[in-house]
């Protein structure tokens, strides 16, 4: 079984979001409101997926390039 810390590493945070992208975490929170990102809430707490992240940023950077 994943010890605790193991665990809260496998999600990123909507601050650590913001940090990776030098954006600000109204505009995270925005993003998942929206549906353009993918989230899920543990209580009070959203947290996204790496994978999800990474699909973020996948569609949105050849939305971008076309």
């Amino acid at each position: 079984m994943a010890t605790k810390e193991e665990s809260k590493s496998k999600y990123l945070s909507l601050e650590e979001i913001a940090q990776q992208l030098n954006v600000s975490e109204r505009t995270v929170y925005r993003w998942v409101r929206s549906g353009d990102m993918r989230a899920f809430r543990l209580g009070h707490i959203t947290r996204v997926t790496p994978e999800d992240f990474q699909k973020f940023i996948e569609k949105y950077t050849q939305a971008e390039s076309e």
